[in-house]
């Protein structure tokens, strides 16, 4: 995969879901053509940087990547919360400070709520009959057998630990995973969005389950997109916001939800979001 130049000053900023959203590894291509079409002629003509914005590891996101694109991404948050650059030969390089700090909060924040996340392991394990999964550097994880367990997990979450705010979680179908909530998909993007000094007026990004609802929401994007698959509640937020649903799957959904903002509305840099809907 080629990295690409720099873009000096952007004037926008798309940020993506991978699984479900960007990328479909049932289809032939898992991403829509015209998709990169769109990410090339943005980035070439009016200067965006695009990115991915991820539950999958690091490594994970590569060989996806690997799959299906000619080209690296101008950032990535990898495992929700870490944020990474590309570098030098197709390698992304951490982001020390960001990433130092979320792995700090989060070794806190274990130490903190061990005794309630105990009991919610036992909730888990006894009771959904689901399993509780351990990884170096997560705070803790939980697959259950069907998605119909997971209201149940999320009432004995807020129940046993609804009085520590820093206590959030991630949630995608059957997945569970526990974390800081000043980390996750939506700080990440915002951190990255007042780095390079776009507003979140010209920030576009794009999901289809529970873990993007923090980047889909107002203070992050004014352009909440989502595919046809997404949940309920991700289409309900997108249009809630005034955002675009796509009627088709993954990244063929998106593409219509760009020509809808960049044709339809006749999107660009000097255009306020409010003068487009007008």
């Amino acid at each position: 995969m080629e990295t690409l130049p720099l873009v000096e000053e952007p004037a926008g900023i798309l940020a993506f879901d991978f699984d479900g959203t960007l990328h479909w590894p049932e289809h032939r291509p898992p991403v829509d053509r015209r998709m990169l079409e769109w990410l090339e002629f943005l980035r070439e003509r009016h200067k965006f940087i695009w990115g991915i914005c991820t539950g999958r590891s690091l490594m994970h996101l590569v060989e996806g990547l690997a799959d299906s694109f000619p080209f690296l991404p101008d950032f990535v948050v990898a495992r929700e919360r870490e944020i990474h650059f590309p570098g030098r030969f197709g390698r992304f390089v951490p982001d020390e400070d960001w990433n130092r700090n979320c792995d700090r909060d989060h070794k806190k924040l274990f130490k903190k709520v061990r005794k309630e996340l105990s009991q919610i392991r036992k909730y888990v394990e006894e009771t959904a009959k689901g399993e509780w999964v351990q990884v170096e550097g997560d705070l803790a994880g939980v697959v259950l057998p069907h998605e119909k367990e997971m209201e149940g997990l999320l009432r004995e979450v807020e129940r046993v630990c609804g009085k520590c705010e820093e206590l959030g979680h991630e949630r995608n179908g059957v997945y569970l995973r526990f974390s800081h909530s000043a980390y996750g998909k939506g700080p990440a993007l915002k951190e990255i969005a007042q780095r390079v000094g776009v507003p979140p007026e010209k920030v576009i990004a794009a999901g289809d389950n529970f873990n993007d609802l923090t980047m889909l929401s107002p203070e992050i994007t004014a352009w909440p997109v989502c595919p046809g698959n997404a949940v309920p509640e991700v289409k309900k937020r997108v249009r809630m916001c005034d955002g675009v649903v796509g009627e088709s799957l993954a990244s063929a959904g998106l593409v219509e939800a760009f020509e809808e903002i960049f044709v339809a509305r006749r999107w660009s840099p000097d255009r306020s979001k409010e003068e487009l809907v007008e």
